[in-house]
């Protein structure tokens, strides 16, 4: 097997595309797209949910193989080549969701990555393990190298992902949305990591987060639809005007001005229609969660945010039954105690959730999966999946597509509206912006505010503080395990300082 040499021609680009393209039927999920990449770059692929970003990866990566155009990469055709032996060859990847072994420990998912290394001779060979505490040192995490992946938290798990890629010695890196559901902090330290990766390793990025963007690339390419858009500096793009209009959604002279839904058609205060009380959850005998006490009433949203690890995810599975909870915890639906009653029982009782990962059906189609939730006989169904559809007009345009066929963005929103057609009393959304281009989390806030003016109550768990406070009518800060502060949204707008303490996240973050 022939493999790229170590010391190719530096004035040819280390990877070259010509007019990529990958079909779905008649779909053009990548358009004839070119692109050059030199050895040592540091260029990012941005655009709307939907342009393609991550089948570009995909492709590069052979997870995907395109329908036409050519990929060169240390001046070999590698189209043929299977994931493997690009990887071998020195082309490492993440992905939108940390793909890690979780039941391993952090020192083990990167030795797995190390070349050579096999999983039946984990910690044998010295060298391997130096190599993959070196890789663990350059993100960051020697500290947590014997915790299993699954006990760390999202930030962490992001940063091992990239200690895996780096364990395989690449020398081209694509990352695919590494700052989704990171706080401001961990992506100021995910640039500095980006920006402290050897010279000799290329990195290609897609990421809709424009200020990182800017902070690690030194060129920028714009896909719309799968076709190119432009290319140039992080500023040229900034400033280009059809780039504001397909990415940002609007113009330079007219951005959007969405209502707050704490101003909008305010129900009155009656009683909860979800109560939580003195719940605990953990994980093999750590506490993550303590003496949780939160209401969720109908025609509210409420917004829990908070470091990554504080427990947010752990709160929003607990109580749609898919983590235990500890002993003592009350959990009240319509007044009725669902804390013995199973995931399913549950969800039929009018309980909706849309999980971190979307959990969608790799098999199924769009219109599959809006089959399939049926609300409690007892429970009118509010929307119909034609009107769920109405609500998404990308989806309208992929029914029959599965979600390996669909973007990150679309299938954010068929997880939403899988959600949606059950006819949920309470809807638990588990950072549903993660990966979402401005103009989609734009969108998503509107559904957001529409849902609680229909009398929906929503406990929302986000990342995204400008979202959660332009949507919520309370917030709710998770910190060592306990709810630290609840305080009424409007309250905070004109002084968003007030959570920095807390969440170490500065009032200048931008949605």
């Amino acid at each position: 097997m022939t493999t790229p040499s170590p010391h190719p021609n530096t004035n040819s680009p280390l990877l070259r595309l010509e007019g990529v393209s990958r079909s779905y039927g008649v779909r053009h999920a990548v358009d004839e797209v070119s692109l050059d990449l030199h050895a040592g770059a540091r260029h990012a692929i941005i655009g709307p949910n939907g342009a393609g970003k991550s089948t570009l990866l995909h492709l590069i990566a052979g997870t995907l193989r395109p329908t036409a155009g050519r990929i060169r990469y240390a001046g070999h055709d590698i189209r043929r080549w299977p994931p493997h032996r690009r990887a071998r060859a020195g082309i490492a990847r993440t992905w939108q969701h940390p793909a890690l072994t979780r039941p391993l420990t952090a020192a083990q998912n990167v030795l797995l990555a190390v070349p050579g290394q096999r999983l039946a001779a984990l910690r044998t060979d010295p060298r391997a393990v130096a190599a993959a505490y070196q890789a663990l040192t350059q993100v960051g995490l020697t500290d947590h190298a014997d915790l299993p992946a699954a006990r760390l938290a999202y930030g962490d798990q992001r940063r091992l992902e990239i200690a895996v890629a780096l364990a395989g010695r690449p020398r081209l890196l694509l990352l695919d949305e590494p700052s989704a559901g990171l706080t401001t902090g961990e992506i100021t330290g995910l640039t500095q990591l980006i920006r402290a990766l050897p010279a000799d390793i290329s990195v290609l990025l897609v990421d809709h987060n424009l200020d990182m963007v800017a902070a690690v690339a030194d060129t920028v390419t714009v896909l719309h639809h799968g076709r190119h858009i432009t290319t140039g500096t992080p500023t040229d793009i900034r400033d280009h005007p059809d780039v504001r209009r397909v990415y940002l959604g609007a113009t330079p002279t007219s951005p959007p001005a969405p209502t707050n839904a704490a101003s909008a058609c305010p129900h009155p205060t009656g009683a909860p229609v979800l109560r939580v009380r003195d719940l605990r959850a953990g994980y093999t005998g750590a506490a993550v969660l303590t003496d949780i006490t939160l209401d969720v009433r109908a025609g509210r949203v409420t917004a829990v945010v908070g470091r990554n690890g504080a427990g947010k995810t752990t709160l929003i599975n607990t109580i749609a039954g898919l983590h235990p909870a500890g002993p003592g915890s009350d959990i009240h639906l319509h007044g009725r105690s669902v804390a013995g009653l199973d995931t399913r029982a549950r969800a039929r009782a009018g309980l909706g959730l849309v999980p971190q990962g979307r959990r969608l059906f790799a098999g199924l189609t769009v219109d599959e999966h809006l089959a399939l939730p049926t609300p409690h006989p007892t429970r009118a169904r509010t929307v119909t999946p034609r009107q769920v559809l109405d609500l998404f007009p990308a989806l309208a345009e992929r029914r029959h597509h599965r979600p390996d066929q669909l973007s990150g963005g679309e299938q954010q929103m068929l997880a939403l509206a899988r959600a949606l057609v059950a006819a949920p009393d309470v809807l638990l959304l588990d950072e549903p912006s993660e990966g979402l281009a401005p103009a989609v989390i734009s969108h998503l806030a509107a559904i957001i505010t529409s849902l609680a003016n229909r009398g929906t109550a929503v406990l929302l768990a986000e990342q995204n503080l400008p979202l959660a406070l332009h949507v919520a009518h309370d917030i709710a800060v998770l910190d060592r395990a306990r709810i630290a502060r609840h305080v009424a949204t409007a309250d905070l707008r004109d002084c968003p300082d007030q959570l920095h303490d807390l969440l170490t996240i500065p009032a200048t973050a931008t949605a």
